[in-house]
């Protein structure tokens, strides 16, 4: 069975004219960040994406064919994207550091701005257009 995605979770926006708080204790509420690899392992990366990332985070070559075997198929990868990025949200929560500029600056160091802006837009994105952030 495919993985549900995450329910809804609040914004991590804040009222326009204030800069966006990075540090975790402003994360309260992890759903929103498990919403946003939601997003970006089943609409925004692309094949390969995920294992860039998993090799950038120090994932063992053992680690990545294990989260290969989970899942068959053309869209796999998208299942196999998830899975790391939840492992790797354990880690980095663990350890006191804010998800989203984590993932924001790896995807950056990988060389892939354009996703990491992506990523940043979405987890920043709250529907209501009176509230803006900050790109740090």
């Amino acid at each position: 069975p495919l993985l549900t995605p995450p329910l809804p979770h609040p914004a991590l926006c804040l009222p326009q004219g204030e800069g966006l708080d990075l540090s975790l204790g402003q994360v309260k509420d992890l759903s929103r960040v498990r919403s946003v690899l939601w997003t970006l392992a089943t609409k925004l990366q692309r094949p390969g994406d995920w294992k860039k990332l998993a090799h950038h985070w120090h994932f063992t070559a053992g680690h990545i064919r294990a989260l290969e075997t989970q899942w068959t198929g053309s869209d796999s990868y998208k299942e196999h994207g998830y899975r790391m990025l939840l492992i790797w949200l354990h880690g980095v929560a663990s350890e006191g550091k804010h998800p989203i500029k984590e993932l924001y600056e790896s995807l950056v160091d990988i060389g892939n701005t354009d996703l990491a802006e992506k990523v940043r837009r979405e987890a920043n994105a709250d529907g209501e257009p009176a509230r803006r952030c900050v790109q740090m």
